[in-house]
């Protein structure tokens, strides 16, 4: 999208210029979607480039265009990475009206894009609609028409005829079995029992092998048009796996949201009369939810589909012991402490093997890959070194400030507790051992000292006051150092910038979320978005080609990515400078705030 090139309302481009972006965008369309046939007589179907979202063009907006060519008009268009739409009409006519109305033109209905339409004549639609889709989430089931129409009728009447059926905010809610407590997203409380025909829709459900114990909790909810859900998981203590709804009287498409990504969403068509088992990953990974709008996007066509009234039902079997999934770090319950933020050492070792050391092992290739730059801070550091000096890089990753090629003229020695790293180091001509922060093997007397990204792995402040201890007692009497932590206040960094497109439905969270997150006592996944708490794991992905070669060395079934969570603790304002001052026989020069990180230089004076 470029501002330059927008036009008003209205504004229609004609001749030599219309000609000049016709082939543009045909050329776009060739790139991305190289099965549709440019026609050379009128047809039914319309390609229609600057009519997208990427374009700000909405559904809304396209549907108020071209319906009045054509009542029964049909929209393909895409959520992303295309700047073009399809318009498929019921005859030649009303789509070679709207062509000669359209085409050139910047449509008056239009309300943010000022670009001109572009259309022509195209043979088919795109075979492959949903190459650039999320995968959905791993043992996801959706099953076409589970019930017939009998059925449905029967369902929606037992729903809608009942005086309990509750209207709340976003929707109305009926409960058969236990009520559903919304303030603690579990239910315990028993109501009404189930009715006869919700039960024989157990029985098929058990018969079927979909489900192996009986419900005991069943929420049904109406949504009016425009309506939706909140994204959420259903509650990993609360209920069992798995939890199974019916959606009965209209498709509607549910969002699935990685919670160790944000960034990744995979749209699920949820047809008519269909049955979702949410289940495994799907369940305890994955937050689902429906957005409140008037049109979705059929990920399985990319038509247009515009939202009814819609009822589903949704059975699910109340647990009684403490839930023992496999997806700890998801789970509301903190094991017994072990997904709590440690406080003692032995707990915090643990945690960090298992979230700092271990993980590094394993994406200790695809993190060489994608760690080059050299902080400004760090830079500046490093030119104020006098040529000769002795330098230690504590935890010095992949070897970047240490490569011979630098030419700074110093004795530079590297110390990682990670053997791929060290590994890759050395292959590099680095000079490296292996050890940790908190017991480098190097001798003292260094003249300065590098900790790169190091310190925030620590998980307790004791251990973070021992590794800054470690640090000084490997300089000489003024020798200096520069150490450098994530900073909870992010400005405007480039994560900061990304982050703010990861925002769910484009809102922050709210303080009472923030509130319950913080108090919750454990260790939170961070997703992508703001941070609301000190101690996190944060995900490291490895998607496309490095994930793919590393599963099949691994004999694993094929993702579009792979997830790693590590540990981090983001550091608040004048936390690194009070940690510095806390260690006896050193001097603080300086603290800044770079691409939200914290880099401070300090010196031994003792």
């Amino acid at each position: 999208f470029k501002a330059d090139k927008e036009r008003p309302v209205g504004a229609v481009i004609t001749g030599g210029k219309l000609l000049k972006k016709s082939k543009k965008s045909l050329e776009q369309l060739k790139r991305h979607d190289p099965d549709v046939e440019v026609a050379n007589e009128p047809t039914k179907v319309l390609f229609v480039s600057n009519s997208s979202i990427l374009c700000s063009v909405s559904p809304e907006e396209l549907q108020e265009i071209f319906t009045p060519f054509d009542a029964g008009v049909e929209l393909i268009v895409f959520p992303n990475r295309r700047a073009y739409s399809f318009i498929e009409f019921c005859t030649v006519e009303a789509a070679s009206k709207a062509k000669e109305e359209l085409n050139g033109k910047v449509p008056e209905q239009l309300k943010k894009s000022h670009l001109p339409f572009v259309i022509e004549f195209v043979k088919n639609l795109p075979l492959s609609k949903t190459a650039d889709a999320v995968a959905g989430p791993r043992d996801l089931i959706i099953i076409d028409d589970f019930v017939d129409e009998d059925i449905e009728r029967d369902l929606i009447d037992l729903v809608m005829k009942d005086p309990r059926l509750n209207e709340m905010k976003h929707r109305s809610v009926l409960h058969f079995g236990h009520a559903f407590d919304y303030s603690t997203n579990s239910a315990f409380v028993p109501i009404e029992a189930i009715p006869d025909r919700l039960e024989k829709m157990v029985d098929r459900l058990i018969e079927k092998g979909h489900i192996a114990e009986r419900p005991d909790q069943i929420t049904a909810n109406v949504y009016s048009p425009g309506q939706g859900i909140p994204s959420h998981f259903d509650t990993h203590s609360a209920f069992e796996d798995p939890v199974v709804s019916l959606s009965l009287l209209a498709d509607v498409v549910m969002e699935f949201k990685d919670a160790a990504n944000s960034a990744r969403v995979a749209p699920i068509l949820l047809p008519r009369r269909s049955l979702c088992l949410i289940q495994g990953d799907s369940r305890y990974r994955w937050k689902h939810g429906i957005v409140n709008r008037q049109y979705d996007v059929c990920p399985r066509t990319n038509r247009l589909l515009q939202r009814q009234q819609r009822v589903s039902i949704t059975f699910r079997k109340i647990r009684r012991e403490p839930c023992r999934c496999e997806y700890k770090e998801f789970c509301d319950w903190d094991r017994n402490g072990e997904m709590a933020v440690p406080s003692l050492s032995s707990a915090a070792r643990a945690l960090e093997g298992n979230y700092v050391a271990d993980v590094y092992e394993k994406i200790a290739p695809h993190f060489d890959e994608t760690r080059h730059a050299v902080w400004s801070g760090v830079k500046r550091f490093l030119d104020s070194i006098p040529k000769g000096s002795l330098l230690y890089d504590i935890g010095c990753g992949n070897g970047k400030y240490l490569l011979p090629e630098r030419n700074d003229g110093l004795i530079k020695i590297g110390a990682d507790r990670c053997l791929g790293l060290c590994e890759i180091a050395a292959s590099k001509g680095c000079c490296v051992v292996r050890g940790d922060a908190l017991g480098a093997p190097l001798r003292s007397g260094a003249d300065a000292v590098i900790s790169i990204a190091v310190l925030h792995h620590m998980s307790t402040k004791e251990r973070r006051k021992k590794a800054v201890g470690e640090i000084a007692s490997l300089l000489r009497v003024g020798g200096r150092a520069c150490v450098t932590v994530w900073s909870l206040e992010q400005g405007q960094s480039e994560y900061s910038k990304m982050r703010e497109n990861r925002t769910e439905n484009g809102e922050k969270k709210n303080e009472e979320e923030r509130k319950e997150e913080k108090e919750n006592g454990r260790l939170l996944v961070h997703d992508g978005r703001e941070f609301v708490q000190q101690d996190l794991l944060v995900p490291w992905t490895i998607s496309g080609k490095e994930a793919r070669k590393k599963r099949e060395e691994e004999g694993k079934k094929e993702e579009e990515e792979e997830t790693f969570l590590r540990f981090y603790h983001v550091f608040a304002e004048g936390e690194l400078a009070e940690l510095v001052q806390s260690v006896d026989g050193l001097r603080l020069e300086s603290i800044e705030l770079e691409q939200g990180n914290y880099v401070a230089v300090f010196e031994r004076i003792r």
